[in-house]
């Protein structure tokens, strides 16, 4: 056998072993009331954060042209802090810690097209990278959402993600080149999940062709994200969340050859996508730290505050 066909078994072989399904641990026992409990709490911090960042609209259209003659970072514009602040704010109620990892890759990563495509397993996803993700990004989500929770979803419209109608294919289509354009001229970052929907039991499903049609359009590098933990804390199988620890990783850029195909170019991130997920991150346990002392802290502060404000204007 000669060694370019030797070679080619070898690829073959470590390819087929990253497609296998990796099998995750048992998620510890806890009182289901506790479960309950996270969810109906981080409802009403959502509630208010989300008030909170339609608050800050008006404020970033002042300080807009401030921002601009100095060359801050929208990291720091009021919109960017708002969302975080939502983000952070329903990790810490939930308990849940978040690691990082890869982070440095992007410590001087100009602001430019790019495309940040992460797997895609939980609820806490969009969330964590709201939160975390060392690049400003816009989401691309179904817009059937909007007319489901409007005071959340017509928000996200308003501070400039893209809703796409993914049951008519010609309006995905055109949502897909609108946000190209948006991308290209406006050096944004737009983070979308290739599997297109939550993997039920963690690991990576197939690919769609739509976010690396995106990619090329634009002219995006595009940024790989993976994460552990999410599935075994919150999956898209309840509604109810658990608390424990999970670490989001950045992987390195990839930029986008002119001989690269959309073919060619999913393959390759999907593949760096497994390879990290075959590699746990270290001294990592997801349920090595849980509780809900965050929670209860939260309920009784907000318990403390309603009851002054009554008290405050006569109600009691």
């Amino acid at each position: 056998m000669s060694q370019r066909k030797k070679e080619n078994k070898i690829t073959e072989i470590d390819e087929s072993a990253l497609e296998e399904k990796i099998i995750f641990g048992p998620v510890p026992h806890e009182f289901f009331g506790f479960r309950i409990l996270r969810f109906i709490v981080i409802i009403t911090w959502a509630i208010i954060a989300t008030t909170l960042v339609w608050l800050s609209i008006p404020i970033g259209f002042i300080l807009g042209p401030i921002y601009k003659k100095y060359n801050i970072s929208k990291w720091y514009s009021p919109l960017e802090i708002a969302s975080r602040t939502w983000s952070i704010g329903i990790l810490w109620i939930l308990n849940i810690k978040v690691r990082t990892e890869g982070f440095e890759l992007y410590k001087d990563f100009k602001q430019q097209a790019s495309v940040l495509m992460y797997s895609h397993s939980s609820y806490l996803d969009p969330i964590v990278l709201q939160g975390f993700s060392p690049i400003p990004c816009k989401y691309i989500y179904k817009k059937e959402l909007i007319y489901l929770f409007p005071w959340l979803f017509l928000l996200a419209y308003f501070v400039g993600h893209i809703p796409i109608n993914r049951g008519k294919k010609n309006s995905a289509i055109s949502s897909i080149n609108e946000a190209a354009k948006i991308i290209e001229t406006k050096k944004y970052c737009i983070a979308i999940s290739p599997e297109g929907t939550r993997s039920k039991d963690g690991n990576l499903m197939e690919f769609k062709k739509g976010p690396f049609h995106l990619a090329m359009k634009s002219n995006s590098t595009i940024v790989p994200v993976v994460f552990f933990g999410n599935n075994q804390i919150w999956n898209a199988n309840t509604f109810f969340p658990h608390s424990g620890s999970l670490v989001v990783r950045c992987l390195p850029p990839i930029k986008i050859s002119k001989d690269d195909t959309v073919d060619s170019i999913s393959k390759k991130v999907r593949t760096e996508m497994l390879k990290s997920l075959h590699t746990k991150p270290v001294d990592y346990k997801t349920f090595s730290e849980t509780g809900i002392s965050h929670t209860v802290l939260y309920l009784t502060l907000l318990s403390y505050i309603v009851y002054t404000a009554l008290n405050w204007f006569g109600c009691l």
